[in-house]
């Protein structure tokens, strides 16, 4: 077969490749280029909000933890402390509390962390944060 030929079976089957417009070509590349520079703009705009909106909630909710691993630790000293002293009946006071508090916090992790819904995330966290804290205050002035 003659190298003529299959040139031109070539641009029979995929069409006639050469461009009398040339500026029809360079108004198509540019419009390529500029649709693969607003992709790669949003691509990396989306994924510093995404880092932004990461950070903010991470050291908000660290701080919640930290104040409520506090809480709980604090009760949980209280009744290490009764059993160092082989204090039976501080034992036997400090255990439903320790209990208490920690089914308490698992609930509230249960139920706002792991299966919580997203609208309205933020203010029904917020309000459950401080229905958790309020029944930490519950739990520890009925121990003392």
């Amino acid at each position: 077969m003659d190298i003529n030929a299959a040139a031109e079976e070539d641009d029979e089957f995929f069409g006639d490749q050469s461009c009398d417009d040339e500026f029809g070509t360079a108004e198509a590349e540019f419009r390529d280029v500029k649709t693969l520079s607003y992709l790669d703009g949003f691509d990396e705009t989306k994924e510093e909000k995404l880092q932004e909106g990461f950070a903010d909630g991470y050291s908000h909710a660290f701080n919640d933890a930290f104040q409520t691993g506090k809480r709980l630790g604090s009760i949980a000293v209280k009744s290490a402390l009764c059993e160092l002293h082989k204090d039976t009946e501080c034992v036997t006071a400090n255990q439903p509390v320790l209990h208490n508090a920690a089914s308490v916090i698992h609930q509230f992790l249960r139920d706002e962390i792991m299966t919580g819904d997203e609208k309205g995330r933020q203010s029904g966290y917020e309000e459950a944060l401080v229905n958790l804290k309020n029944k930490l205050d519950s739990i520890e002035s009925d121990s003392k």
